[in-house]
């Protein structure tokens, strides 16, 4: 019983980085590249879950666990992956993909470190399914909800 191939790697000549929603995503392919800006925003107040997939990438759900939004910030944010709160900055009610909005992840000596954040996306279940099955250290149970829909837990 043979192995079909993944997808083929992104082109790296092409002008623009892929996001989230293209079929050959692989989270960190480009470690050298920022992430395109987007346009996509979300509202604080309709902030409902986040789970980060590393310390560059992260999930957030917004206004239900139906409708997610892939950010990725413009440089590592250290301690991010493991984080168990976090917080944002904007000038305004919106977080967005462009205008200087960040991430804040506590640091060692209680110092938080401020991640900006470079693109903001709306994923599709397929999209969403793809960037969970690519999180390291995934459980068991997590492996489950990716195939069930990759809704948090």
């Amino acid at each position: 019983m043979g192995f079909a191939p993944g997808p083929a790697p992104a082109d790296p000549s092409r002008d623009t980085t892929p996001d989230a929603n293209d079929t050959d995503y692989i989270l960190e392919q480009y470690p050298d590249r920022l992430p395109e800006t987007t346009n996509q925003c979300i509202f604080f107040r309709t902030l409902y879950d986040w789970r980060p997939l590393n310390n560059t990438n992260l999930i957030v759900w917004a206004p239900s666990k139906n409708h997610p939004y892939h950010i990725q910030l413009d440089r590592p944010c250290n301690g991010l992956r493991f984080a168990h709160s976090i917080g944002f900055t904007s000038r305004d009610s919106r977080l967005c993909g462009f205008g200087g909005d960040s991430v804040l992840v506590e640091s060692s000596g209680g110092m938080a470190d401020r991640c900006p954040i470079g693109s903001i996306t709306k994923l599709t279940d397929e999209s969403l399914k793809n960037l969970l099955a690519q999180e390291p250290g995934r459980s068991l149970q997590d492996k489950r909800a990716a195939e069930e829909g990759g809704k948090p837990n």
